[in-house]
């Protein structure tokens, strides 16, 4: 079967959708861009032929977009968000029925990486290191779970994407607590319906992370990077990275775990680790990750191999790539230092930096040799379009903010709203 000539990059708004249609586009792909908003990052592109704007993120908006591929000829979709799987996997066989391969693997599969209380439980049953871990199912089991891996501890929603029954509500993200009080508000905003979050004790270390791309259980190609800076100073993806060869000690438990999970696709694997004792299990994203970029320009390029996998033909995994190469997501740099204004979380354990570093980060110089994640030579829109993309999302922050503030706090989900498991094997039954 031939490499695909016409593909359909989904969530056009990030900045793993540019480096997938860059990537894709300069191998000759026709390639196309959707995203809910109307002027996403890989839009910018010169190397994107035409974009969609959906109506939103459900079933129904799902299926006009399906329709205009179609009329595309498209013959691969690329979903990059989590939500974007469940529901390009809602209707799967609709997809595939018109000759268009689904850029992800099946539900059960990607629930093993996107409900972290499952990853969590196969990691350990395959002897990889994870934190102290509790999965309470009321609030008197979260509290009697903080206070077994003590204060102050880390409360995590068990997957990003909530489905209510309705919509997908956008998880609060892992929260560090630092008395029973706090636990008790982190915990509440945490719960997704029945689901309660994982409650986790703090390891040490720094974050750090493997890639791979598997086929079908088995690795064909391993990629990594270090950090130095973090979006987030608490914790999060990074603003500034360089690519390093892959060490053997993140890679083994790495490897157990995504081949206990038949994992078929690209992967991140998040460990913490002090650099003397087994490294620990953060979480697995089951997707293109943000800084995809870097491995592309340092030799592995992911976005053409799994378009290849996809469409069956046979392919090639590099020899090697470089290390040392640094990427710096510059908006990202920004956000980081709209974190460092807003100042630490309450309870973050890690050291903070301050006002002046923070503006030295951004407007200071970066390391020799350091390349710009969206501005290329090339192809130099998606620099100024990240712009105006920011300060959009910006806007919409203060807005909602105000809103919120206006109108008192937000209900939480109903208590009948389904598991995890539920939205992401059935959204489109929840829909209609």
């Amino acid at each position: 079967m031939p490499s695909p000539d016409r593909v359909l990059v989904l969530d056009g708004h990030t900045t793993q959708a540019l480096a997938c249609v860059r990537s894709l586009g300069r191998a000759g792909v026709t390639v196309f861009v959707a995203s809910p908003q109307r002027r996403p990052l890989a839009g910018w592109s010169r190397y994107c032929r035409a974009r969609f704007h959906q109506a939103g993120e459900t079933v129904a908006a799902f299926a006009a977009l399906r329709e205009w591929a179609r009329a595309r000829g498209v013959q691969v979709v690329l979903p990059l968000r989590e939500r974007s799987c469940l529901l390009c996997n809602a209707e799967r066989a609709a997809w595939e029925t018109l000759g268009m391969a689904v850029g992800c693997g099946p539900t059960e599969m990607l629930l093993r990486a996107f409900d972290k209380a499952r990853t969590l439980e196969l990691a350990q049953a395959c002897g990889v290191r994870i934190p102290p871990t509790h999965y309470p199912s009321s609030l008197a089991e979260c509290h009697a779970a903080a206070a077994a891996v003590g204060y102050p501890c880390i409360v995590k929603p068990r997957v990003s994407d909530f489905w209510d029954g309705n919509r997908f509500l956008a998880e609060h993200g892992a929260q560090y607590v630092r008395d029973a009080a706090g636990l008790e508000v982190s915990a509440l905003a945490g719960r997704q319906g029945e689901s309660w979050p994982v409650i986790q004790g703090i390891v040490p270390g720094r974050g750090k992370g493997v890639f791979a791309l598997y086929d079908r259980g088995a690795p064909l190609v391993w990629f990594a990077h270090e950090r130095l800076r973090d979006v987030r100073p608490s914790g999060s993806g990074s603003s500034l990275r360089r690519s390093i060869p892959v060490d053997p000690r993140l890679q083994r438990p790495a490897s157990r775990l995504l081949s206990a999970m038949e994992w078929h696709g690209p992967a991140m694997v998040e460990f913490r680790d002090d650099g003397t004792g087994e490294p620990c299990l953060m979480e697995v994203n089951g997707r293109f990750w943000g800084s995809l970029e870097l491995a592309v320009a340092s030799g592995v390029d992911f976005p053409n191999l799994w378009a290849g996998l996809l469409r069956g033909a046979r392919v090639e995994a590099p020899a090697g790539y470089q290390a040392g190469v640094t990427s710096r997501w510059l908006w990202g740099d920004v956000k980081r230092l709209l974190y460092i204004v807003a100042g630490p979380p309450p309870g973050c354990p890690e050291p903070y930096p301050g006002l002046f570093e923070g503006l030295r980060e951004v407007l200071g110089p970066q390391p020799a040799g350091t390349s710009s994640e969206t501005w290329s030579a090339d192809d130099p829109w998606p620099a100024a379009g990240e712009w105006i993309q920011g300060i959009g999302e910006l806007t919409g922050v203060f807005r909602s903010r105000v809103a919120h503030r206006l109108s008192g706090p937000r209900a939480a989900a109903p208590s009948g709203a389904p598991l995890p498991r539920t939205p992401a094997s059935r959204p489109a039954e929840a829909v209609r």
